[in-house]
């Protein structure tokens, strides 16, 4: 806390205390500040029930209170105070630290007092102070002197969303805007503007602030850092990233206190700071946390509930880190027990980012700085009814997406170079949210087990109920695959994935390597994950992805009837993508445009990024 000394403001030496209400405060941790009363309660409790220690708040802070997303064609919110605001019991007597005559009351409760002679003064030898939330007790002509009571507080109520009785006091250098300009809250991109006439009160108040142990970084000096400290390759989205520090539920909040709807995130799959995820973890890091070759029961029973979402006979559980390394060991797995190298992949597809799995990732293996495709990795024809050889005017798309990808098995076999495992996405994610046509993964796997190979479901990014149809992507797709990898949804933004397979070839695979992950399955994660099937289930979460999905499908369609730039709209519940073009008959990618229109969107309040092939998705 920062605290000073006044003798003067409040009529007698007082011991202040900062109420953080910016987006970064610790108090919002445990405390909703969209609920008035809880914040009021939470503020009073703080501050001695208002009796005892008199809080403050900084000039030009962000409240989170007033937190609010922008929207086309409407004002940016009006996020920043402006001057210092004094949390105090109701009736408490205000008194002016400086000789002044009162020039302004109005029936608002805004007083205005014009002072000479002092050393903040402005180019013309004056300063005005300006006070809001006071009952005055002088009329406008009044001369006041240092002590003299400008009023009694009795809070100004211009949205300030449940803090109780606060009252405001700006030191302004500038006539016209003490005059005229009277406003308590301003929008973030007026900060420079108002810095530049309107001085920081707390030291005219008495209030002496200290230097914070951390200064918190500004959203330019925390980019320049990434810039310095980062690899270029781990690029941010966005052209100019806003800073984010809060989140909660399907939103995120900067350290303006802006809201972005997130339609992005796969990965908190949940909602960001979920009560019940947050409260899991929390217990579990208070009790137990280590790694997972110790006994513990967490590993037990999690590794349960996956199995019970699983069709038979999935029942075999290894957990790692990413869906990275569960794609990695799936392609362990299958290379081991089949003594084969070569794996079939769709092209366009993305499993991963370590070296086994880059090499079956044709999205980055063929994309920039890529190395092209290796010996062992044979491609099929991505089954993409937009762009395709087969399109949505054939019924029989996805057989014959299928019929070629046997040729290639039979042609594979042919040479003596059978593939060991087909790995695919029950929809393509990072390819374009490619939704697979009926019957091609079904017959595909068929094909691919014809030659020996195991069938490998990649549901790291589609998984855990967002289809909405089904739990699993596969399932959807009338198939069980001999291994599933999942990742990005079990943990809700904490690195939790997993790895499920038969006990045949969990057993075959046990050749006397030991397979151990350090992090893996460790009771944290346990918890977590546990906790994230809980409300996933609980709450009706895949029914409501099936809901809402299927309107926003409705709706981004009949959007396509107005606007020909939407070449495509595809997907299954929760997971779908809207393809760009600029010509609606040759279907030329807008990967330009459809950069441009994130960036409008993420200044708009919503944040989206474009995928796919050419980054038109």
């Amino acid at each position: 806390m920062i605290h000073g000394r006044t003798p003067t403001v409040m009529g007698q030496e007082v011991m202040w205390q900062e109420v953080d209400l910016s987006p970064s405060s610790e108090l919002f941790d445990t405390v909703a500040w969209d609920i008035p009363k809880d914040l009021q309660a939470a503020v009073t409790e703080s501050l001695g029930n208002r009796h005892g220690t008199p809080g403050f708040t900084q000039h030009l802070s962000a409240w989170m209170p007033r937190a609010a997303q922008r929207r086309p064609g409407a004002a940016e919110p009006k996020t920043i105070q402006v001057g210092t605001g004094l949390i105090v019991a109701a009736g408490q007597a205000v008194s002016t630290p400086l000789p002044g005559t009162v020039v302004g009351v109005d029936s608002a409760g805004v007083i205005t007092i014009e002072h000479e002679g002092t050393a903040l003064a402005g180019a013309n030898g004056k300063i005005w102070t300006r006070w809001f939330g006071l009952a005055a007790t002088h009329i406008i002509g009044s001369v006041l002197k240092v002590g003299d009571t400008v009023g009694t507080a009795i809070g100004w109520d211009d949205q300030t969303s449940g803090v109780g009785p606060i009252i405001f006091i700006q030191a302004i250098t500038d006539q016209e805007t003490a005059l005229s300009d009277a406003r308590v809250f301003i929008s973030p991109s007026e900060r420079i503007a108002w810095s530049e006439k309107c001085i920081d009160p707390a030291p005219l108040l008495g209030i002496a602030t200290e230097p914070e142990p951390e200064q918190k970084l500004t959203g330019d000096q925390v980019l320049a850092v990434r810039d310095q400290r980062l690899a270029r390759s781990q690029r941010a989205y966005f052209k100019r990233p806003p800073n984010l520090v809060r989140s909660r539920g399907v939103w995120f909040y900067d350290e303006d206190a802006l809201g972005y709807l997130d339609v992005i995130n796969n990965v908190t799959h949940v909602g960001h700071a979920e009560p019940r995820v947050v409260a899991a973890a929390t217990r579990q890091l208070s009790r137990l946390n280590t790694n997972s070759r110790f006994m513990f029961e967490g590993i037990a029973s999690y590794a349960s509930r996956i199995v019970e979402t699983l069709p038979k006979p999935l029942e075999v559980v290894f957990f790692v880190c990413t869906g990275s390394e569960a794609n990695d060991l799936a392609l362990r797995i299958s290379r081991q027990i089949t003594g084969r190298e070569d794996v079939a992949v769709i092209d366009g597809a993305y499993h991963g980012n370590t070296t086994a799995v880059m090499g079956v990732s044709p999205n980055r293996y063929k994309g920039p700085g890529g190395r092209g495709t290796p010996a062992t990795t044979h491609e099929l024809e991505t089954p993409d009814r937009f762009r395709g050889s087969y399109g949505y005017d054939d019924q029989d798309a996805g057989l014959k997406y299928a019929a070629d990808a046997k040729a290639l098995f039979e042609r594979l076999e042919a040479e003596g170079r059978p593939p060991a495992a087909f790995i695919a996405e029950s929809l393509m994610g990072t390819a374009g949210n490619i939704v697979l046509p009926p019957g091609y993964l079904k017959a595909t796997f068929a094909a691919a087990r014809a030659v020996g190979a195991f069938c490998i479901s990649d549901e790291v990014q589609v998984g855990v109920g967002r289809f909405g149809s089904h739990f699993w992507g596969f399932e959807a797709h009338g198939v069980v695959p001999d291994i599933v990898t999942m990742g990005k949804p079990l943990g809700n933004g904490h690195p939790i994935a997993a790895l499920v397979t038969t006990r045949e070839i969990a057993d075959a695979f046990d050749d006397g390597v030991k397979y151990f992950n350090t992090f893996a399955g460790n009771p944290v994660s346990c918890a977590i994950g546990t906790a994230v099937l809980d409300v996933v289930q609980g709450d009706r979460l895949q029914e409501r992805a099936l809901e809402v999905g299927n309107y926003l499908i409705a709706e981004l369609t009949a959007l396509r009837e107005l606007h020909p730039m939407i070449g495509d709209v595809r997907g299954h519940g929760l997971y779908m993508g809207v393809e760009l073009v600029t010509d609606p008959v040759l279907r030329t990618p807008a990967t330009d445009e459809a950069k441009e229109i994130c960036e409008i969107l993420k200044d708009n309040g919503v944040f989206n990024y474009p995928t796919g092939k050419f980054d038109n998705v």
